[in-house]
């Protein structure tokens, strides 16, 4: 404080002062400014961090659903294109009158021989057109039932007389029909070729309250007049020698000619069907409480379902709900194997597949097993009847076991090493020690004296 009232006193030295404290601020005693400004970097750079990873944890739900989002609309509207380019390319097919010959030897077992054979391999020839147009969609020929994912369907129908095309409704959802029969149209009919996709979603929580998409696809064309006889022009004929003259003949009278019949047109008969064109694909348990089985018409014509016998095994006090083909047919409960014979008169359409069902109630805790088979008897108005059988083998599902209580494990013991197996004992002869052999002595006389000297 004296200092201060020194300077006080001095001019010019108070404003320098001031701007000296003011510069400087306070410090605890033994810090200095590097440390201070380091240790409020430290601590500034820590609180940023920890908002970020709190903010991206916020984010980024949002983010992958967006991702997804994305990534789906995609797939739909590659899926959408694929469907309209799958039905383009099958009426362009359909409207030319062409015919795979190999689904001759399908259908008939061998060349088509006449035209209502060719008209029967038409249909599934334009099929595989449209699905050659449609591709890299995930469509499962296994799923026959519409409304399930990955449902794939071809509808070929024309405006013949005798045959009627019904339009799917996409809201409910159900897959375009034509009856009685499918139809791929004469010369100058026309041609509808339809088909049905439900598309599957794989976007999380939206794939699960709404797991497909329904889209259908529609074309119409005339069919060209490939079985009429075009007129070509003729080029002349050359020039010869001209003809000698000759006598005309008296004319004769000529008969009154008499009026010829308007023609009618002569319906196409439908190929006669095969029992062999009629079966079950293959069989199978889905689920826990559920047989199944796919069942194709590869025939033109269509069948009805008129009779069903169910075998099967009953290991409890299950019993069986229901029957379904195309629909519920039968809703018997029966709990007496085997279930059968069910009248019924289902419609099967030809050249298709559906789904057989059957589904059991008050099954066993692992699920039904045992021994199923399956006959259907199908009838071809005017013709006769067919029987489809298939067979199945559920084996029975283990029975869970209590898992012991742990128990203490034993403590290694020490296994004691190999011993030391003693050798015999040899008794080997030792090389001879040097002995010191005594030298034979020779009694050799001494010298004589020498003789004295001379006195």
């Amino acid at each position: 404080m004296g200092t201060i009232a020194r300077a006080a006193v001095v001019p010019g030295k108070v404003a320098h002062l001031q701007q000296a404290w003011t510069a400087r601020p306070w410090r605890p005693t033994g810090m200095s400014s590097s440390s201070a400004s380091s240790s409020t970097f430290d601590s500034t750079r820590g609180h940023i961090r920890a908002q970020g990873m709190v903010e991206f944890a916020l984010i980024l739900p949002v983010l992958l659903l967006t991702i997804f989002v994305i990534i789906e609309l995609a797939r739909v509207l590659f899926a959408w294109l694929a469907v309209e380019n799958g039905a383009r390319f099958g009426v362009r097919y359909a409207i030319t009158g062409d015919f795979d010959p190999a689904q001759c030897i399908t259908l008939y077992g061998g060349p088509c021989a006449t035209e209502s054979q060719e008209d029967g391999a038409r249909i599934p020839s334009i099929e595989k057109a449209t699905r050659a147009g449609a591709v890299a969609i995930l469509k499962d020929d296994s799923v026959s039932v519409v409304g399930e994912p990955g449902f794939f369907q071809v509808t070929v129908c024309s405006s013949r007389t005798g045959v009627a095309f019904l339009p799917g409704d996409p809201d409910v959802p159900t897959a375009s029909s034509c009856v009685p029969v499918e139809d791929a149209g004469g010369p100058g009919d026309r041609v509808v070729v339809s088909l049905a996709f439900d598309h599957p979603l794989i976007t999380p929580f939206v794939s699960t309250l709404w797991p497909k998409l329904h889209l259908t696809a529609t074309r119409e064309g005339i069919v060209e007049q490939f079985r009429t006889a075009r007129v070509i022009g003729l080029p002349a004929t050359a020039a010869g020698p001209s003809p000698t003259p000759s006598n005309t003949p008296t004319a004769t009278s000529t008969a009154t000619p008499s009026k010829t019949p308007t023609p009618s047109n002569t319906p196409t008969p439908t190929p006669t069907p095969r029992c062999s064109e009629i079966y079950i694909s293959n069989m199978w348990i889905s689920g826990r409480d559920e047989i199944r089985a796919t069942v194709r018409n590869r025939n033109v014509a269509s069948a009805y379902l008129t009779t069903t016998f169910f075998d099967w095994t009953q290991n409890g006090s299950e019993y069986i709900d229901w029957f379904r083909f195309f629909y519920r047919y039968w809703g018997g409960n029966d709990s007496n194997p085997p279930t059968g014979p069910i009248g019924s008169s289902v419609n099967f359409p030809g050249m298709d597949n559906e789904r057989w069902r059957a589904d059991f109630d008050n099954e066993p805790s692992g699920g039904i097993w045992g021994d199923f088979s399956l006959t259907l008897t199908f009838d071809y108005p005017g013709w006769g009847q067919c029987v489809a059988s298939d067979s199945l083998f559920v084996p029975r599902p283990p029975t869970p076991t209590p898992t012991s209580a742990i128990s203490a494990t034993p403590r290694p013991t020490r296994t004691p090493g190999p011993t030391r197996t003693p050798s015999p004992p040899t008794n080997t002869p030792s090389s001879p020690s040097p002995s010191n052999t005594p030298q034979p002595s020779t009694n050799t006389p001494p010298p004589p004296p020498p003789p004295p000297p001379p006195e």
